[in-house]
């Protein structure tokens, strides 16, 4: 097995973790290349692992998503709802690679295309507010007008991305599986504007009467000028996601959002 390897240098405990990973793949004869920049090199790996945090793990997604690698991430950030492997636990997640005994979860993306061009996003495609001034959005769905928002902005998340943004925004948690979206307002003027979920089906026409930013996942963004369209829809491409077994999601829940905790 040949993995290619993403993470963030200045992450505390980055070096220990690389050299961790270093020996655990050399005990069990894997081959660890770090990702040297080339995006065309990624479809020479057999799996991608990720050492860093949730903005790690995102920018090496959208990177691999398309040749169909699946992706492993250990944690050294804070939350960590997409990177929930242990540093503690790498040794352990070596050994049940070599064995296979872990399963592959199939993470739906999102694909907006604006200007006959497509960006992609695993947790949310958000279009927020340039200077602090209250924007207005006509969003449409399948065609059929919905509402004209006025807020500070609008989120199209996925269900992985329901416990990011979307979540601090006051929207649901879909569980990884749901064929959904979640349309959440940022700051809506109009209380009444709750989140919405919808068909994973659905096409997403959202029309600026404002300038505004489209951001992808956070890490990429441009500049929508009034009377621009985006449109957002399910990807034709799924990110394969290794899970290891005995980690189930509302554990991950329960660990991350501290339920049940007095």
């Amino acid at each position: 097995m040949k993995i290619v390897i993403f993470y963030t240098p200045k992450k505390k405990y980055v070096k220990e973790v690389l050299k961790k990973i270093g020996e655990c793949a050399e005990r069990n004869k894997l081959e660890v290349i770090e990702f040297d920049g080339d995006k065309e090199h990624l479809k020479e790996f057999d799996l991608a692992m990720v050492a860093g945090g949730d903005g790690t793990f995102l920018r090496a997604a959208y990177l691999v998503h398309a040749y169909g690698i699946p992706i492993l991430g250990i944690n050294l950030g804070g939350l960590g709802f997409l990177t929930d492997i242990r540093k503690e636990e790498i040794e352990e997640v070596f050994k049940k690679m070599t064995k296979n005994d872990y399963d592959i979860e199939k993470r739906m993306m999102l694909r907006a295309t604006h200007n006959n061009e497509a960006d992609y996003a695993l947790n949310d495609v958000v279009l927020s507010t340039e200077k602090g001034r209250m924007i207005e959005l006509e969003i449409l769905i399948n065609g059929d007008f919905v509402t004209n928002l006025r807020g500070d902005g609008l989120i199209i998340s996925t269900p992985t991305g329901s416990t990011a943004y979307s979540l601090s925004s006051g929207g649901p948690i879909l569980t990884p599986g749901t064929n959904g979206f979640v349309i959440t307002p940022i700051c809506p003027h109009t209380l009444t504007f709750r989140p919405l979920v919808v068909s994973g089906d659905s096409e997403i026409s959202i029309c600026s009467r404002d300038s505004v930013r489209l951001m992808y996942d956070g890490q990429r963004n441009v500049k929508l000028t009034p009377g621009e369209t985006v449109h957002i829809r399910k990807s034709e491409h799924l990110l394969k996601v290794v899970k290891i077994k005995g980690k189930d999601y509302f554990q991950i829940l329960r660990d991350k959002l501290y339920w049940g905790n007095r």
